[in-house]
């Protein structure tokens, strides 16, 4: 009986010292700029950076303590501005990008509290018709995040200022033009 109730104290000493979460569920928001790349094309026309709204959901899943894999679904809005140097000086245009994007992300972490990651996103204009002001922005693009977080008991916190460069690979060849967006997220996620 003395055996079975010491390894029992062990066995519940040991769940407590090595906790065995290899998942967080988080909720983000991010605010930045939006600009739209032109890729030196000339012409009477260019776009101004205006600002990007992000929310969404981040699941991440644990590998070892240093590496991890984090898969989003997120909501952005941008807001761009064309102008013209037409005769007459026309007003700017302007529009809002809505997309769904979805990044999947290989996540490093360092010094405890700093990480690192990078990899693909899929976007999908949502708002697109043809009197947008800029192409379509659905396709294969790009994220990095460069952040912080800090864990308490089941909670994570992080924050990070991040880049994405949309529709390098897209789905609409129609034009060259990319979303750019740059700014700065932070969100909470419970470990489990």
């Amino acid at each position: 009986m003395k055996i079975n109730l010491t390894i029992l104290l062990l066995f519940f000493a040991s769940l407590k010292a090595f906790p065995q979460t290899k998942n967080n569920l988080s909720v983000l928001y991010g605010i930045g700029s939006a600009d739209v790349n032109i890729h030196g094309v000339v012409g009477d026309f260019g776009y101004q950076s205006e600002s990007a709204h992000t929310f969404g959901l981040s699941y991440t899943r644990y590998i070892n303590k240093i590496f991890s894999l984090e898969a989003d679904l997120t909501l952005l809005s941008n807001n761009i501005k064309e102008t013209s140097i037409m005769p007459g000086n026309p007003p700017p245009l302007y529009d809002k990008i809505k997309m769904v994007t979805i990044p999947v992300l290989g996540k490093v972490t360092f010094l405890k509290y700093l990480y690192a990651d990078a990899g693909f996103t899929f976007d999908f204009q949502t708002n697109y018709s043809s009197a947008s002001v800029a192409p379509k922005q659905s396709g294969i693009g790009f994220q990095g995040d460069i952040g912080a977080k800090y864990t308490f008991g089941s909670i994570t916190i992080f924050a990070s200022p991040y880049f994405q460069y949309h529709s390098i690979v897209r789905f609409d060849k129609d034009s060259e033009f990319n979303l750019t967006n740059t700014g700065f997220k932070f969100g909470a996620g419970y470990n489990f």
